[in-house]
């Protein structure tokens, strides 16, 4: 693979976090894990308007993240590959632990 796939393909990953990196999103992320639910549950469960759901939910579906399916006047979503929850769920294990370990640092310092 020469230099300019290399940097093709790190500007899609790039994309792929910029995606994630709201926390609005990571939270329907994490709703959507469970399983497809409408944009109007999606909305009572998260506290969000319509419309600012309805935003997030168009990025991540134009970046692959989710999947959409219509069923009369309701708009049905689902996470595109379970992979994507997994993947967050790591990085916030290895964000606790440097945190904890800041903490246990912090705290030794104070001794």
């Amino acid at each position: 693979m020469d230099i300019d796939e290399r940097v093709q393909i790190f500007r899609l990953y790039a994309g792929f976090c910029k995606t994630l990196s709201d926390a609005n999103r990571l939270l329907i992320i994490a709703e959507l894990s469970k399983g497809e639910i409408s944009v109007n549950e999606l909305t009572r469960r998260l506290g969000l308007q319509q419309s600012n759901a309805s935003k997030h939910l168009a990025l991540m579906r134009e970046h692959g993240l989710v999947n959409a399916r219509r069923e009369g006047s309701a708009i049905y979503y689902s996470l595109s590959d379970p992979r994507i929850y997994e993947a967050i769920s790591l990085l916030r294990a290895v964000q606790a632990e440097q945190l904890e370990k800041r903490r246990i640092l912090a705290q030794s310092n104070q001794d």
